[in-house]
């Protein structure tokens, strides 16, 4: 009997978490964000998709700064994605880019303001996200819980700087 829990313990180690939230939260409130960055992090890969396809549109254009703009909205992305990877395990969740990208890897190829209005549609969705994070923030903030209080600030500043450059480098350029 204890050989096979001492195997188990070695086979599946403890997780710690950066930040120590998976440990001040509930059960309840650790599913519940999970379940969230799990959304956003399905969000995040359907941008990529999108980004990726409009990239492709633009590969036969000689117009430099598009190019560029959208090589460094995919870079950001892919930051965005693994931040949220990280997240989700540092709950005791499970995520895998990976699998993500291949779920989401799609091969039918659309025009360059189809893909603007996916990422547009997409976009709206992580500000749900945001307003989830933010009152689980603030929520940290009454209860005094400092784990959490970190955990959910990185959360709502890397939010919010991947829509911010999203919104103002892309859905404004090219208003829908």
């Amino acid at each position: 009997m204890n050989a096979l829990h001492t195997l188990y313990i070695v086979r599946h180690p403890l997780r710690v978490s950066r930040y120590g939230a998976h440990t001040s939260l509930s059960s309840a409130e650790r599913v519940e964000i999970i379940d969230a960055l799990s959304d956003s992090c399905t969000t995040g890969v359907k941008i990529l998709t999108q980004l990726k396809q409009a990239r492709q549109q633009m590969e036969n254009v000689s117009f430099l700064p598009v190019k560029q703009l959208l090589h460094r909205l995919v870079k950001a992305n892919i930051d965005y994605v693994d931040f949220l990877i990280l997240r989700i395990t540092d709950l005791g969740g499970y995520a895998e880019a990976e699998t993500l990208h291949r779920l989401y890897d799609v091969r039918d190829t659309k025009c360059f303001p189809e893909c603007i209005q996916g990422i547009h549609l997409e976009t709206e969705r992580l500000f749900a996200l945001d307003a989830l994070l933010r009152d689980c923030y603030e929520r940290a903030i009454a209860h005094r819980d400092t784990a959490s209080e970190q955990f959910f600030k990185a959360c709502v500043q890397q939010n919010k700087l991947f829509i911010s450059l999203i919104e103002d480098n892309l859905l404004n350029d090219w208003p829908l």
